[in-house]
């Protein structure tokens, strides 16, 4: 099978390092010595440079020993090269990675890690890669389906196309892949690539839901509560978004919250509406640790504490939530000097919990919002 061929490879190269002169001077006269057939002197000048880490070197070493060139050809060095240049990520030296897992040369054969290889080189812009992921999908691995379809959503790699986005997508998701499924229910909810059919997302949502897809039963949930696609039904609705919120997604945990808060076709509770706002702030919910600082403030729902007020206002605040400073305010006036400064270390502290957690924790704006 092809792989990432020696000069188109080396050519790129002088403006991805910011080394000096000298040293980009050393790897232009191996590149000339190797182009003159030169192979000793080309084999020494990147040699010198990949024990010093350019994954450039690194890679053109691999390629030598991949080829023969200079060399006896050596799969087990080949892929040592190939790997030291690919964990710098180097795109072309894990294309030709993918390419040794794929035929399983110097390594064990495994399509899976194959693939990993080539999609990390593809997100770099790989058109190889690219290619390989095209043919791997064409020749009916799901997952290089689902990857593919990710590609042409995302752009970048790929020009970006939703219509040929929504055609891999589909195809991934009618063998059961899970989270093309959940794709395919988010690509028809929204319209983008195939006609928008509520009815349509519901049908993708369900199969996924009924996987355990948390995603995908948030927003059955949604569409089921606002009657799209199906006829409204708050109380299933609950049930759905109950076991999101119970399997850690907070968007779910903060829009049960808001339901039993604002009691707007849904009944009003709000002790219920404290409780799940204490475990979306606690998960780091700006939008909890406000709403559940008003509650605090208000006693509406718990007994008045103006300090834990205060203290989950603060933490908002400095998560950036743009209506906390003038609560923050007017809390401040009725505190004294000294619980103003309890509640501020407080606040402190739920802000510190906060940060320490991982972003995905916190939302996922592309595939679902936190509104009820």
């Amino acid at each position: 099978m092809p792989r990432q061929t020696f000069i188109a490879a080396l050519l790129l190269m002088a403006c991805l390092w910011p080394a000096a002169a000298l040293r980009a001077d050393e790897f232009a006269t191996a590149v000339d010595a190797y182009r003159a057939q030169d192979y000793a002197t080309a084999l020494q000048g990147f040699k010198a440079m990949a024990a010093s880490g350019d994954p450039r070197a690194q890679f053109a070493l691999g390629l030598l020993y991949d080829n023969g060139e200079g060399v006896p050809r050596d799969d087990a060095q080949a892929l040592l090269w190939y790997e030291k240049s690919a964990a710098q990520g180097y795109a072309k030296a894990q294309y030709n990675l993918g390419m040794m897992t794929l035929d399983g040369r110097g390594v064990a054969r495994d399509d899976r890690r194959a693939r990993q290889w080539f999609e990390r080189a593809a997100a770099q812009g790989n058109p190889d890669a690219v290619a390989r992921i095209v043919q791997l999908a064409e020749g009916g691995d799901v997952e290089a389906q689902y990857r593919l379809a990710v590609m042409y959503l995302k752009g970048g790699s790929v020009n970006r196309n939703p219509a040929i986005a929504a055609r891999w997508m589909q195809r991934a998701a009618a063998r059961g892949h899970l989270e093309a499924m959940f794709g395919m229910g988010l690509l028809t909810e929204q319209g983008e690539g195939v006609d928008r059919s509520y009815s349509g997302a519901v049908n993708w949502y369900v199969p996924a839901a009924n996987q355990g897809h948390i995603k995908a039963t948030y927003n059955l949930a949604r569409l089921v509560r606002l009657g799209q696609g199906q006829q409204a039904d708050r109380e299933r609705a609950e049930q759905l978004l109950k076991k999101a919120a119970g399997a850690g997604f907070v968007p779910a945990q903060l829009s049960l919250a808001m339901l039993y808060d604002l009691g707007q076709d849904w009944p009003r509770n709000p002790a219920l509406a404290a409780t799940w706002y204490r475990l979306a702030a606690s998960n780091g919910s700006a939008d909890a640790q406000l709403n559940l600082g008003y509650l605090y403030a208000e006693g509406d729902g718990l007994p008045p504490d103006p300090v834990e007020g205060y203290a989950r206002t603060y933490a908002a605040e400095r998560l950036g939530h743009a209506l906390a400073g003038p609560n923050l305010a007017l809390m401040a006036k009725q505190l004294s000097d000294a619980n103003l400064a309890k509640a501020q270390a407080r606040g402190q502290n739920y802000l510190s919990r906060s940060r320490s957690l991982a972003a995905d924790q916190v939302a996922d704006g592309d595939l679902a919002d936190a509104k009820p």
